[in-house]
């Protein structure tokens, strides 16, 4: 199929059907994009933290769009910033703020301070006002420099959110030896009880969970996670460089894994046993994927053939494409709004040649493949849930909201919705959609 999408010259090279697509560029000015700030992504990474208290040094609104996170609401603290805070300066209303947090939350293990592109536009000097802070207070006060303007996508927030996880709270739990059989997961956030499955399939393999970054992350584990005897990184922009920096400063090998789709778990789970030197622990999978085949069958056979779209993040797109791929589909195109290099270089990997890739693609330009392509299905971001929907194209979120897509069960619980979704009586009634089968 020839591409013949109406698009601006400029965004040409960020689409491409056998190469990989231009990335990590800064979205071309005058174009709505789909990608969120810098700061936002160091809140993706960070929020879940639940025993640090978490401060963001500038506007209210600031604060107001970090709040929410994977549509999960969580406490954060605001210096407020104003007129007035810009032109004189607000390093004595952060030190104020910062005071009156600890007072109101004694049991904060630590404070998270976020930089804001306010803060960062009048120079304050916040890593000097955390360190005194810290000093007066005896709690860690950890700067997270991540002004929305300092990057071209909320990658770069995940980005300085590792350093300052890596700077400030990995490897704080003093000297101890590597425990047997223990891993760190890093670049899982725990969506839907994605860990829950996760961990289960680990406990089958006698293998513990020191730490989650940060799906279930706490001060404390982080502290101890340098004692992991190995690094899974789940989500590469997220997890890719703590990993690499563990294994220069502590010795902690690494391997990319999945948990999404039955063929990637199975890998996974194998590779962990070898790491191990277990290999004898890992019999039962084959069984496992058979029991979830079985169960997934009336679902498949709705499924077979039919199309799909997918646009979210990078790091998801090569397994979840697999995963669709082993429930029948064809994939017809595949995006993120902030993919690296290496996330599409896995991506065309697992689709092959012919399929398109497209990094930061805007709306205008999603109606344009919805169009030309008509998916039976498209799954992404809730950006793009009701374009889809008032294209008459079925939706499906993800990070999903309803149960986990992990592991084997998860794989149960993807056919299931994807066929109850494409199956729905409505999409007869929306003009120029796929008809379900």
């Amino acid at each position: 199929m020839e591409l013949s999408v109406d698009m601006l010259p400029e965004r040409r090279q960020h689409m491409q059907r056998v190469g990989l697509p231009a990335c990590n560029r800064p979205t071309i000015p005058g174009v709505v994009s789909q990608r969120a700030c810098v700061l936002y992504g160091a809140r993706w990474m960070l929020a879940t933290i639940k025993d640090a208290l978490h401060l963001i040094h500038g506007p209210v609104g600031c604060a107001y769009y970090s709040e929410t996170v994977r549509k999960k609401r969580y406490e954060v603290f605001s210096t407020a910033l104003d007129e007035k805070d810009i032109i004189f300066g607000a390093g004595a209303k952060l030190a104020a703020a910062i005071r009156e947090g600890v007072r109101l939350r004694p049991a904060a293990a630590a404070v998270i301070v976020y930089t804001t592109c306010a803060a960062g536009l009048i120079g304050e000097d916040v890593t000097a006002i955390c360190r005194q802070a810290e000093a007066n207070l005896g709690v860690p006060v950890v700067p997270v420099n991540c002004p929305g303007f300092c990057g071209v996508s909320q990658g770069d927030g995940h980005e300085a959110a590792a350093l300052a996880l890596l700077e400030h709270f990995i490897g704080r739990g003093g000297e101890g030896s590597p425990l047997a059989k223990s891993v760190n997961i890093l670049g899982e956030y725990d969506i839907q009880g994605d860990l829950k499955e996760i961990e289960g399939l680990l406990q089958r393999l006698g293998v513990e969970v020191l730490c989650t970054v940060s799906g279930r992350a706490t001060v404390a584990g982080l502290a101890r996670a340098h004692r992991a005897g190995l690094n899974l990184v789940h989500c590469g922009r997220t997890g890719r460089r703590l990993a690499l920096e563990m294994a220069e400063r502590f010795g902690i090998p690494w391997r990319k894994v999945s948990f999404f789709g039955l063929a990637e778990t199975a890998a996974a789970l194998r590779t962990i046993a070898d790491v191990f030197h277990c290999p004898e622990k890992a019999t039962w999978l084959e069984e496992e994927i058979e029991s979830a085949r079985e169960k997934a069958s009336p679902y498949l056979e709705r499924l077979a053939g039919k199309r799909v779209g997918l646009f979210f993040g990078a790091s998801r797109m090569g397994s979840m494409a697999r995963a669709f791929r082993e429930l029948g589909m064809e994939v017809v195109f595949c995006g993120s709004q902030f993919g690296c290099r290496e996330d599409y270089a896995e991506s065309r990997s697992r689709l092959g040649r012919e399929t398109l890739l497209v990094d930061d693609a805007h709306e205008r330009e999603l109606e344009e493949f919805l169009h030309r392509y008509r998916p039976h299905l498209l799954a992404g971001g809730s950006r793009e849930q009701f374009m889809a929907h008032k294209l008459g194209v079925p939706f499906l979120v993800f990070p999903q909201e309803t149960a986990p897509y992990a592991g084997f069960n998860g794989f149960v619980n993807l056919a299931r919705e994807v066929a109850t979704l494409i199956g729905a009586p409505v999409w007869r009634l929306a003009a120029g959609s796929p008809a379900p089968g």
